[in-house]
C-alpha cells in the first residue's frame, strides 16, 4: 500500500520517484499489520475461530455482469489461452477447444484434442500453422495427513518425482485445423529433472521452458517441490525437433555451489515451521514481449523469492541477469513470494508482479500484487501495491481470512490475446476472492473498481478441492470480454470500465504484442 495522503498523487512519468527504502519501509508495515499469519505447519485446513464452518455457494458481483457459463459445475480453473480462424474463436484449456465465438451459445469444439494442462498456442508464421505447447512435469512434493511438512517430514514423498517414467519436457502439437491436432515432437528437458511447469512460446524461433534439467539443481528449500527451476531457451525453428539453447538459473541453485547458496539470505534464516519455507527459483515463465529474431532483447521472469529478475537474452546462447528486485523476508519466507510478471505496461516503464499463497486459511503472510519501476533495469524499484480485497458488504465473513480457501493472487491475464491491451485496466485471479478488476491508469494508486466472486466448488471435507475458486483470467481486448477460469467452469463477463462487450463472431485483426500470430487465416 502506498502512503497514506489526501491529496491526488501525480502519473508516475511526472512524479518524483519512491526510494526504494522508503516504500519498503512503509508496505513492509502495512503488510505485518494487515495480515493473519498463523504458526500452523502444512497446507491442510487451519480454520480459526472466525472462520465459516461450510462452504460460501453464494454469487457476489459488482459492476460487472456474467454473459455466459461455460461448463457449469466442472472444475476449469486451468490455464486458458486463444486462437483464431476465420471468426472463429477458440478458448484453449485443460486439453479442449471451446468455440467463443458467439457468446451467446459457446460450444465444445473438440473435446481432449491435447494432452496436457499448461498450455500455449501461436500461430507459426514462417510454417503456416497454429503450433501448440503444453508442459510435461515429474509429480511435485506436498503435504500429507502423516507429514504435514513434506519432504522435511518425509523424505520417501520424493519418491514420486525421482522415480517418474513420464516425459519431463514439452509436447508440440500441430493446431490448424483444432477438430484434428497433430503431436509434432516430444522435448525432454532432462530425464532426473522437474519437466517444465509454465511456459511461453509466441509462434517465433524461440520457446522459454521453466524448468531443472537434472537432479543436480536441488538447493530448493521449498517443503513442496524437490528442485529449483531456471530458465532454458529452446529454438523451436523446426517444432517437430525442439533444440536447447541455454539455460540459466540463479547462481547458487546447484549442487557444487554451496558457496554461492550461502550467500542467498534466504539460506540463512530459520524456518521452524517448514510449510514457511521460502519457494527459490523461477516459477515461470520468463516472458519475452519482442521476439529475439525481431530485435527483442529482454526478459521478464518471476523468481519466487529472489523477486523478479530482468534477463538479457542479446544473445540467446548466454543468458545475463540484468537486475532485480527481490522482496524483503517477510513476503519471501512463506508462498511463492513472486509467481507471476504482467508485462502490459512496459511502454510506461513498469510491470506488475504478483505472488502466490500456497497454504489455506491465511497460513502465510498476504503476498500483494507489486507495481515495479523498472525504468533504471539495474535497479528496478517497488512504487505501489494493489488494495488488499476486502470481502462483499453482505458476505458471512469480515475478511477472506475467514472465508475457506487460498487469499491471495494468482494471475493476470495472459500476455497473448487479441486486441491491444488496455494501458487502465487489469483483471487478476484471487482464489477465493474471486476475480478482481482495477483502473491503473494512476500507477501509483491502482484502484478496485469491479470484482465477481462464484459460488464455491468443492467439497469442505475434501481437503484441496475448495482452494482454488477463481484460478485463472484472459481478457479479450477487442471484444471486451473478460473469461474467468473456476472450479465451478469458465464464467465469460464484462465489465464497463474495460468497454462495451461485443458478443458476435469477429475476426481478430490484430493481436497484443509486435508481430503475434500474423497472417493466421
Amino acid at each position: 500500500m502506498v502512503p497514506n495522503s489526501q491529496e491526488s498523487e501525480p502519473q508516475p512519468s511526472k512524479s518524483k520517484k519512491t526510494t526504494r527504502r522508503q516504500f519498503l519501509q512503509t508496505a513492509a508495515a502495512a503488510a505485518v499489520a494487515g495480515s493473519a499469519v498463523a504458526s500452523w505447519a502444512n497446507n491442510h485446513p487451519h480454520p480459526s475461530p472466525q472462520s465459516i464452518t461450510y462452504l460460501d455457494r453464494r454469487m457476489y458481483i459488482r459492476n460487472m455482469e456474467v454473459i455466459a457459463h461455460i461448463l457449469p459445475g466442472e472444475d476449469r480453473g486451468g490455464k486458458m489461452q486463444m486462437m483464431s480462424v476465420g471468426d472463429r474463436r477458440y478458448l484453449v484449456q485443460q486439453g479442449d477447444f471451446i468455440d467463443v465465438s458467439d457468446l451467446r451459445k459457446p460450444a465444445m469444439y473438440n473435446h481432449h484434442g491435447w494432452n496436457g494442462y499448461q498450455v500455449q498456442v501461436a500461430w507459426n508464421q514462417k510454417l503456416k500453422k497454429w503450433i501448440l505447447v503444453t508442459s510435461a512435469a515429474a509429480p511435485i512434493t506436498s503435504s500429507t495427513p502423516t507429514a504435514p511438512n513434506g519432504k522435511y517430514d518425509d523424505p520417501k514423498l520424493l519418491d514420486a518425482w525421482r522415480n517418474y517414467k513420464g516425459l519431463r519436457g514439452i509436447r508440440v502439437y500441430d493446431v490448424t485445423n483444432p477438430a484434428k491436432t497433430s503431436l509434432l515432437s516430444e522435448f525432454s528437458t532432462g530425464a532426473t529433472g522437474s519437466g517444465t511447469h509454465r511456459n511461453y512460446y509466441d509462434g517465433g524461433r524461440y520457446a522459454f521452458l521453466d524448468t531443472a534439467p537434472d537432479d543436480t539443481f536441488n538447493h530448493q528449500i521449498s517443503y513442496f517441490r524437490p528442485l529449483v527451476n531456471g530458465n532454458m531457451i529452446v529454438d523451436m525453428s523446426d517444432p517437430g525437433s525442439p533444440k536447447e539453447v541455454s539455460m540459466w538459473w540463479v547462481p547458487g541453485s546447484r549442487k557444487g555451489e554451496e558457496a554461492e547458496y550461502e550467500k542467498w539470505q534466504w539460506s540463512k534464516l530459520k524456518y521452524p515451521e517448514k510449510d514457511q519455507t521460502p519457494f527459490v527459483g523461477l516459477h515461470g515463465p520468463v516472458y519475452v514481449p519482442k521476439r529475439l529474431e525481431e530485435g527483442g532483447n529482454r526478459g521478464y521472469g518471476s523468481w519466487g523469492c529472489f523477486g523478479l529478475i530482468i534477463l538479457d537474452l542479446s544473445d540467446p546462447k548466454h543468458q545475463k541477469e540484468i537486475g532485480r528486485f527481490e522482496p524483503p523476508p517477510q513476503y519471501g519466507a512463506g508462498g511463492i513470494a513472486f509467481h507471476t510478471i504482467w508485462c502490459g505496461g512496459l511502454d510506461k516503464g513498469f510491470v506488475f508482479a504478483n505472488g502466490e499463497t500456497t497454504n489455506p486459511d491465511c497460513n502465510q503472510i498476504f503476498l500483494p500484487v507489486w507495481v515495479i519501476d523498472i525504468r533504471d533495469e539495474q535497479r528496478p524499484t517497488p512504487v505501489a501495491q494493489f488494495p488488499r480485497p476486502v470481502p462483499p458488504p453482505e458476505a458471512p465473513y469480515r475478511d477472506f481470512c475467514f472465508k475457506r480457501g487460498r487469499f491471495g493472487a494468482h494471475n493476470p491475464p495472459h500476455l497473448k490475446a487479441p486486441g491491444t491491451i488496455s494501458p487502465n485496466f487489469i483483471a487478476y485471479s484471487y482464489f477465493d476472492a474471486g476475480l478482481r478488476c482495477y483502473d491503473v491508469s494512476n500507477l501509483l494508486r491502482p484502484t478496485e473498481v469491479a470484482y465477481f466472486i462464484p459460488p464455491q466448488g468443492g467439497d469442505l471435507h475434501k481437503w484441496g478441492s475448495w482452494n482454488r475458486t477463481v484460478d485463472n483470467v484472459l481478457v479479450e481486448w477487442d471484444r471486451n470480454i473478460i473469461y474467468a477460469a473456476a472450479d465451478t467452469g469458465i464464467y465469460a463477463l464484462s465489465c464497463p470500465n474495460l468497454g462495451k462487450p461485443i458478443l458476435d463472431p469477429m475476426p481478430v485483426s490484430h493481436w497484443s504484442l509486435p508481430g503475434l500470430n500474423e497472417g493466421a487465416p
